[in-house]
């Protein structure tokens, strides 16, 4: 196993990174599930989110930046997922 000698700043941006992805698209997201209809949405979301979980390790050990990028996006897969869900907007 890789070990990763990030500092406490950058593993908190690494954490965070998931959430800021999240926020971005709470609103696009809820708009989508309502105009293109919630099986579509989800199903993009989830795709997106297994794709970019299976690129985590390669993008951790090409470095921080990368793996935050790549936490961002799932961020943005998983609140597609959260929509549909039906606890909140859609």
């Amino acid at each position: 196993a890789s070990v990763y000698n990030w500092d406490s700043a950058t593993q908190g941006w690494i954490l965070g990174s998931f959430f800021y992805g999240y926020i971005l698209t709470q609103i696009p997201g809820g708009y989508l599930a309502g105009r293109f209809g919630a099986k579509w949405l989800m199903g993009f979301g989830i795709l997106g989110t297994v794709l970019f979980t299976l690129l985590t390790p390669l993008a951790a050990d090409l470095g921080a930046s990368y793996f935050i990028a790549v936490r961002v996006l799932e961020g943005i897969g998983e609140v597609c997922e959260f929509h549909i869900d039906g606890r909140r907007g859609c």
